[in-house]
C-alpha cells in the first residue's frame, strides 16, 4: 500500500501503471476536464487500445469546471470558461469515437433539484490486482491543490472495488463493507450512509488521546463528535485550508474551531483538498469523504480504514507532520451570529437537498 502526497507523486506512478496495463483500466471521478491533466489522461487512454477502457465521470462535470458554475451570466460570457467547456466536450467525444467507454452519473434532476446528490467517488481500477482510492480529480486546478491517493496492489481489494464500480456502470448504487488484510473498505450508495458511519463514529467514540482530521468543507455531525471527544479530554487537532475555495467555509471553520475548542490549523500556500481522520495512531480513515453532511446522507463515497502501523507512520510523517509544519495555528474571532448564521444556511441547506432527492 503506497500513500502518494500531490498530484506529481500520483501522477508518475498513475502513468506507470497505465502503460503496463494489460487488459482493463477503469476510472471514476468527479471532475475530467479538458485541460493538459484531462488531455493527458485522454491521451493515455486512447493509446491503450487493446484494454478495455471504462470511464465514469459525474454529471456535475457538465456544470462546473475550474471551480466555475458554467450557467451563470457573467460565466456564459466568459470566453476561457466557453474554450474550456468546449475543450472538454471535444475530447470526450474523441474518447468515445475511440472506443473508450464513457458513462456520466447521477443527473442533476429537473430544476436542477438533484445537483447535491453526487456520485463523489474517485478510483482507479487496473487489471485486476490495482486500486487507487483517494481525492484527487482530473483537472489542472485540482492538481494544484494538496491532495493524496492510495495505492493498492492487492486482489482480493481489487476485486471488492471492480464489482463496485460495474454496479455503478450498469446505474446501480451499492452499499457494501468488507474486511481485509490491513484494510475495511466501505461502499456508500448515498441512501443508507449513515449506517457505514455508524463504525466511524465507533472509532471516534473510543479515541483515548487523540484526533487528526484534514479536510477543507467539515461539518456536522462530524464536528459534534470531534466536540464529545474533546470533552473526554482527547487533544482534537484539525487541518483546514487558510483559503478555502469555498469561502463560505472560511469563517464557518473558525468558528466551529472557536467554540467547540479544537486546535484548528490553517493550511498556507494553496488550497488543501486532502481528506483524512487518524485515531490515536491505531486508525487511519481515508477516501473520498470530506466529513460533511453530504456525505453523511447523500453522496456515493469510498471510504477505507487502514490498521497498518508502517501504513499510518508514513501518513503520520508525509501528511500529518509535514502539514502542521506548513499550517498556522489559528487563534483568531469570530462573531458568534456569523457563525450561527452560517450554522443555519448549511442545515436549511442540507435539508432542502434532501427534500429535493426525495421528491424526484
Amino acid at each position: 500500500m503506497e500513500i502518494l502526497v500531490d498530484s506529481s507523486k500520483f501522477w508518475r506512478r498513475l502513468e506507470s501503471d497505465l502503460h503496463s496495463a494489460k487488459h482493463d483500466i477503469f476510472i471514476q471521478t468527479l471532475s475530467f476536464e479538458g485541460d493538459k491533466v484531462g488531455k493527458s489522461l485522454s491521451n493515455l487512454l486512447l493509446s491503450k487500445q487493446s484494454c478495455d477502457r471504462r470511464l465514469l465521470v459525474d454529471s456535475y462535470n457538465k456544470f462546473v469546471l475550474s471551480d466555475n458554475f458554467l450557467y451563470t451570466p457573467r460565466n456564459l460570457l466568459n470566453r476561457a470558461i466557453r474554450h474550456e467547456q468546449r475543450q472538454t466536450t471535444l475530447m470526450i467525444n474523441n474518447l468515445i469515437r475511440n472506443n473508450v467507454h464513457v458513462k456520466f452519473t447521477n443527473r442533476a434532476g429537473p430544476f436542477m433539484l438533484k445537483f447535491a446528490q453526487r456520485n463523489h467517488k474517485k478510483l482507479i481500477l487496473i487489471d485486476d490486482t490495482i486500486s487507487y482510492i483517494g481525492g484527487i480529480n482530473f483537472s489542472e486546478h485540482n492538481f494544484m491543490w494538496h491532495d493524496m491517493m492510495v495505492r493498492i496492489e492487492d486482489h482480493d481489494v481489487a476485486s471488492f472495488l471492480r464489482k463496485d464500480f460495474l454496479s455503478t456502470w450498469t446505474g446501480r448504487n451499492m452499499k457494501r463493507s468488507q474486511q481485509f488484510d490491513g484494510i475495511g473498505c466501505h461502499i456508500l450508495d448515498g441512501r443508507s450512509n449513515e449506517l457505514a458511519f455508524k463504525e466511524i463514529f465507533r472509532l471516534i467514540d473510543g479515541a483515548k488521546r487523540h484526533l487528526y482530521v484534514e479536510s477543507p468543507y467539515i461539518t456536522f455531525p462530524f464536528y459534534e463528535k470531534l466536540k464529545q471527544a474533546g470533552k473526554r479530554n482527547v487533544k482534537i487537532t484539525v487541518i483546514a485550508p487558510k483559503n478555502c475555495n469555498r469561502s463560505f467555509f472560511n469563517k464557518y471553520t473558525r468558528w466551529e474551531a472557536m467554540r467547540s475548542d479544537f486546535d484548528l490549523r490553517l493550511y498556507e500556500g494553496r488550497m488543501t483538498h486532502l481528506k483524512a481522520l487518524l485515531i490515536d495512531d491505531d486508525f487511519l480513515i481515508i477516501g473520498s469523504s470530506n466529513f460533511d453532511y453530504l456525505s453523511y446522507r447523500l453522496h456515493q463515497e469510498i471510504l477505507a480504514i487502514l490498521t497498518s502501523d508502517e501504513v499510518i507512520s508514513t501518513f503520520f510523517e508525509k501528511v500529518i507532520r509535514r502539514d502542521l509544519n506548513n499550517s498556522i495555528k489559528y487563534d483568531g474571532h469570530v462573531s458568534s451570529l456569523s457563525g450561527h448564521l452560517r450554522d443555519l444556511v448549511f442545515k436549511l441547506l442540507a435539508d432542502l437537498s434532501i427534500l429535493a432527492n426525495r421528491i424526484c
